[in-house]
């Protein structure tokens, strides 16, 4: 496990700005030294966590901390802020081409948009699976979100349908 069971979990506001802030700059070990010290019920240490584990290639123990981090999502029948205006969803359009599900996740952020964490959630599962070559696990995992156009979903859902399909 990867959180010590003894320890107490001591983390602070100040060290979740911090360990955002450690993994935008590439910082995982540092990060992954208050992560241990986070609070093992919330999403964005999970995440946060799993973000650690991709960077290391370890992508089972990266699903296992994504699983972590699902379990304590918010239970929500609304999936995130709903926007409606065209530069809103422009802006999501473009945002869906980039990889912004590998950058780091705060409590604020899990409870202003559950519906975008469940998506990111799925997203860095995706690409696990993919590297895993488990190309069934990949399309019955992502299809469901594909038609949000997020690109390494489309890829992913490409390359293990042409997998599957070519070893028939």
């Amino acid at each position: 496990m990867l959180l010590g069971s003894t320890q107490t979990n001591t983390a602070t506001n100040t060290d979740e700005v911090l360990i955002t802030h450690l993994l935008t700059q590439g910082r995982y070990a540092e990060a992954y030294a208050l992560l241990k010290r986070a609070p093992t019920n919330e999403a964005s240490t999970w995440y946060n966590l799993a973000l650690c584990c991709y960077w290391l290639n370890n992508y089972r123990q990266t699903i296992m901390c994504l699983d972590h981090a699902q379990a304590q999502l918010p239970v929500t029948n609304n999936r995130g802020v709903q926007h409606t205006d065209e530069l809103h969803k422009a802006l999501s359009d473009k945002q869906n081409q980039t990889n912004d599900h590998l950058q780091s996740i705060s409590k604020k952020y899990v409870a202003q948009f559950t519906g975008e964490v469940h998506d990111a959630i799925v997203r860095l599962k995706t690409d696990c699976w993919l590297l895993l070559g488990e190309y069934a696990r990949v399309i019955e995992l992502a299809s469901p979100i594909a038609y949000k156009n997020y690109r390494n979903v489309n890829d992913a859902l490409q390359i293990a349908k042409n997998k599957l399909n070519h070893d028939k």
